[in-house]
């Protein structure tokens, strides 16, 4: 489990701490429950520049005390183009997204000892998840690169960290007004729907994976018939030792769990780096074919079917088209060679399907070489389906890295 993961869920822990802490009280019961709107712009930090987008939405809020408060938030919004980006080839893109997060909130000025009840600046962490709609375009198709750097419509979710800080105003029992600024970082790279690509020179200083800041205010009515909220009014907690215990008990399951999760979080940080391992040695094999066959009797080459096809797809993609082109290249210069194709897929799905849409990829690869000038003769297509995988399906990662076209050209 990397750090910041850990940080994150030990703050959300502490949180919870004081949530059941304040169970039961010996003054009168504050308010805590409330509501708020909110209103802002956000900034992406991502391969294409972003303008200053509105965003809207609303969040709900569960306030322990004035140091510790529990809120969930809704957000939608709009990531657009900035009109002065000078990106190469002029790209573009929209991403009509929505987010909603859980964020644990940190009074600072009561952490260090404030009394007032009508200011309060504060810190948040938490994570969310972001569900994306994202349509790309390349100003610039009159280059014949244009298709290398294409962009990728998608409406694929991701997970991100937030972090910030805000301050509150008390402007009477009933309402708050709130102004903060957050800066998430995503675990994806497609929220602009362009990769980054840091070995060209148009991606040289670009950031990965995508991130964004947005500063938002609101307001926030609260809930309730006191005439003291939790989020001004500190409560004096009591806890019973069997409370305590079952607390206690609690935090050994979920450490139990976080232990599991990490380890497979470290199975599959192994998998992503075979991904990228199994795509290096592809270029390096692409890049000096001609020396391989002229040393080799059979030269192996292995690329992934998300490369080559869409998802359910065997129709080959148009990015990938200028790498199977080298492979048919390398095929005219030796003449005496044959290649074989064999398509593989994950276990997703039923087994008599994915056996017949390996068959088909491969045929797809066939039948493209075979177009660009390949004797049909020389090659020859075949699928395995799900039935040799490289490692246990028991990931998205395993999945991608079991998800592959073999060429062997002998």
């Amino acid at each position: 489990m990397n750090r910041i993961t850990k940080i994150l869920m030990m703050t959300l822990i502490l949180s919870l701490l004081a949530l059941s802490a304040a169970n039961a009280q010996l003054n009168e019961e504050p308010n805590r429950l409330s509501a708020g709107v909110m209103g802002g712009v956000t900034l992406g930090h991502m391969n294409i520049g972003t303008e200053f987008d509105p965003a809207f939405g609303f969040n709900l809020r569960y306030a322990a005390n004035p140091v510790m408060s529990l809120q969930t938030n809704f957000l939608f919004g709009t990531f657009t183009t900035n009109a002065n980006d000078d990106n190469f080839l002029d790209r573009s893109f929209e991403n009509s997204y929505f987010t909603t997060s859980v964020t644990s909130q940190i009074g600072l000025l009561r952490l260090l000892g404030s009394t007032s009840e009508k200011v309060n600046v504060y810190a948040n962490v938490g994570i969310g998840l972001i569900f994306n709609d994202v349509t790309t375009d390349v100003g610039r198709k009159d280059l014949d690169i244009w298709t290398q750097f294409a962009g990728e419509n998608h409406s694929e979710r991701a997970m991100f960290a937030t972090f910030g800080t805000g301050v509150r105003f008390n402007l009477g029992k009933r309402v708050d007004l709130f102004a903060q600024y957050d800066y998430n970082t995503s675990t994806s790279d497609l929220l602009d729907g362009f990769r980054t690509r840091p070995e060209t020179m148009i991606d040289l200083n670009r950031r990965t994976p995508d991130s964004w800041s947005g500063f938002t205010a609101g307001l926030q009515v609260k809930f309730g018939s006191s005439s003291r909220d939790a989020d001004w009014h500190k409560p004096e907690p009591t806890i019973s030792a069997a409370a305590f215990s079952r607390l206690e008990s609690q935090l050994d399951q979920l450490a139990a769990r976080m232990d599991e999760q990490g380890t497979r979080i470290g199975q599959n940080e192994e998998n992503i780096r075979a991904l990228e391992r199994r795509m290096d040695e592809f270029d390096e094999k692409l890049n000096a074919i001609h020396a391989l066959l002229a040393d080799q009797e059979s030269v192996d080459l292995t690329i992934g079917n998300d490369v080559l096809f869409a998802f359910d797809s065997a129709v080959v993609r148009e990015s990938s088209k200028p790498t199977l082109a080298r492979v048919a290249r390398a095929l005219l210069d030796h003449p005496d060679r044959t290649l074989v194709v064999t398509g593989h897929t994950c276990d997703v799905g039923p087994a008599s399907y994915n056996m017949g849409l390996s068959e088909r990829r491969a045929a797809a690869v066939r039948s493209y070489l075979v177009d660009s000038g390949i004797d049909a003769s020389r090659i020859v297509s075949q699928g395995r389906g799900e039935t040799s995988p490289l490692v246990p399906n028991n990931s998205e990662e395993a999945r991608a890295l079991n998800r592959r076209v073999e060429l062997v050209i002998q």
